[in-house]
């Protein structure tokens, strides 16, 4: 199906297709990348068809990042090909890729001149006038005709760094419009993203969809796959591996040739367990800080305690007050049954109490330092010797708790960059478990992390809090609150509003206390 032309952006070329000629957007033909020994593509072929979405799908390690380096031009194939709208690609380089046959990557870490305006931000390398002084009239109005061609409500001279992270996304996008692309590369666009930020995203791509853009779109969360998407592709271990148009597979399908089994239904925590009734593991009792107020629950050993809120609501401020990595302004903590007051992150770790964070690449983990230094960087004092510590102790252990957590790894010295989302968030959480914790704080436990991933997070989660372990978790993901806890607690406005059984809720029901449709609870 041919699609409808599009209009040109402002001063830019046409987007659409290539009209009448049944010509795929994109073609890929036997694409291979080799890293060394190390084969992260094998001969990838299939075609993205013009003027829809295609979602490419695929556990972390599957090749996809891989393969979107190469269609934006980050990195040449080792070997194959590919063309776009007929023409084949000679060089992958990201100014040829995009000036030359319209190819633009939206990426997970956004390129942004952050104290620039928004006008200067979406026509940066293409302003009106001349490299030197460009004209500032023309680029306002070249601006605000872009941004009404999108139906996007922005002021042209805010500045970048004062937007929420969903309008800064919608920034590079209608970036990659003003420099004249016609396919559209989306790499886990939602994932920092509420439920009405995603909604602004999906209609924007709606509307370029209607106009004639190509998106390819890659996503973890089926819910939105299955509802944007045209076509599905699907990669596993550097391979494609199926191929659907949407309405004729099903989400079970799609993750069954992601993982290379049947993962089944995972079970409602909360329909299979009995909320404990020992003695708090963690009591709070009018806790206060940055952006939370008066805030009081107990925790018990074995209990999964769930902590919903929308992203301004406190939750995750209560946390680090928790831990300690922020000074409260009030309340008291009760841990393991003995007053906790002067809380840090160090007198934390030395109380057993565990914080994994949710921006895992900016708090969890050590960046620098391998897979084994990361499991164990905690417990490293217990293998020390007069300064020096005992390194094959120290390795024999984290490598058994990397086992433990099904830490995916070739080596142990590799560098922890190196690994999956799963695989690393997986890492964070050993690292923590290695101090044996009487309470575990989990902040967006599966963020970023692929399905089959996700299943064996819940899986171990699950049978810690089954040996007894108290864990607080908190998630923007309201679906993996209700299959993960036993209760969750709902934060609006700094307050806690409720805490209801999630035996018993809904996420229509938990989004309405955390909305403050509700009155909060005497």
């Amino acid at each position: 199906m041919t699609p409808a032309p599009h209009a040109a952006a402002p001063g830019g070329p046409d987007r659409s297709a290539d009209p009448g000629t049944g010509e795929p957007a994109v073609r890929i033909r036997g694409l291979t990348r080799n890293f060394g020994p190390v084969r992260a593509l094998r001969d990838v072929s299939f075609d993205v068809p013009a003027g829809e979405i295609t979602a490419l799908l695929g556990e972390n390690g599957a090749g996809k990042s891989t393969l979107l380096k190469i269609l934006a031009g980050l990195q040449p194939p080792s070997e194959g090909g590919v063309t776009v709208f007929g023409e084949e690609v000679t060089s992958f380089e990201p100014a040829a890729m995009l000036s030359r046959h319209g190819v633009a990557i939206v990426p997970q870490e956004l390129s942004l001149l952050l104290d620039r305006t928004v006008a200067e931000n979406v026509l940066s390398g293409v302003e009106p006038g001349n490299r030197w002084f460009p004209s500032r009239r023309r680029m306002l109005e070249r601006t605000t005709e872009l941004l009404a061609e999108l139906d996007l409500h922005l002021d042209p001279n805010a500045s970048v760094r004062t937007l929420d992270l969903a309008t800064q996304q919608l920034i590079v996008v209608a970036r990659s419009i003003a420099r004249g692309c016609r396919v559209l590369i989306l790499d886990e666009p939602t994932a920092m993203l509420t439920p009405a930020e995603a909604d602004r995203l999906f209609t924007l791509m709606g509307r370029l969809k209607a106009t004639g853009t190509t998106m390819l779109y890659v996503s973890h969360r089926m819910p939105e796959v299955f509802r944007l998407a045209d076509h599905i592709q699907v990669l596993r271990d550097g391979g494609h591996v199926a191929s659907w148009r949407s309405e004729d597979t099903t989400p079970d399908q799609a993750v069954a040739a992601m993982v290379g089994r049947e993962l089944g239904r995972l079970t409602r925590r909360a329909d299979a367990a009995a909320v404990p009734t020992a003695e708090p593991a963690l009591k709070i009792r009018g806790l206060s800080g940055r952006r939370h107020r008066d805030v009081s629950f107990d925790l018990r050993p074995g209990e999964i305690l769930g902590i919903a809120g929308l992203p301004d609501s406190g939750r995750v401020e209560l946390l680090h007050n928790l831990f300690g990595g922020d000074s409260g302004t009030g309340g008291t903590v009760e841990l393991l049954g003995e007053p906790y007051e002067r809380r840090n992150p160090i007198a934390s770790v030395e109380r057993r109490l565990a914080f994994v964070p949710g921006e895992r690449r900016a708090q969890g983990l050590l960046t620098t330092m391998s897979v084994g230094e990361n499991v164990g960087a905690l417990t490293a004092k217990a293998f020390s010797r007069l300064g020096l510590i005992r390194r094959r102790a120290f390795d024999a252990a984290a490598t058994e708790q990397a086992r433990l957590l099904g830490v995916k790894t070739a080596t142990m010295t590799q560098p922890i960059t190196s690994l999956s989302g799963g695989n690393q968030q997986k890492a964070v959480l050993g690292r923590w478990l290695a101090i044996d914790p009487g309470v575990l704080i989990l902040d967006e436990p599966t963020r970023g992390v692929d399905i089959g991933a996700k299943a064996e997070i819940y899986a171990q989660l699950t049978a810690l809090a089954d040996k007894g372990l108290a864990i607080l978790c908190s998630s923007s993901d309201l679906p993996e609150l209700l299959t993960l806890t036993d209760r969750i607690a709902v934060m609006s406005e700094g307050r806690l509003v409720a805490v209801v059984d999630s035996a018993d809720a809904t996420e229509e029901s938990v989004m309405t206390l955390a909305t403050g449709a509700v009155p909060a609870a005497a």
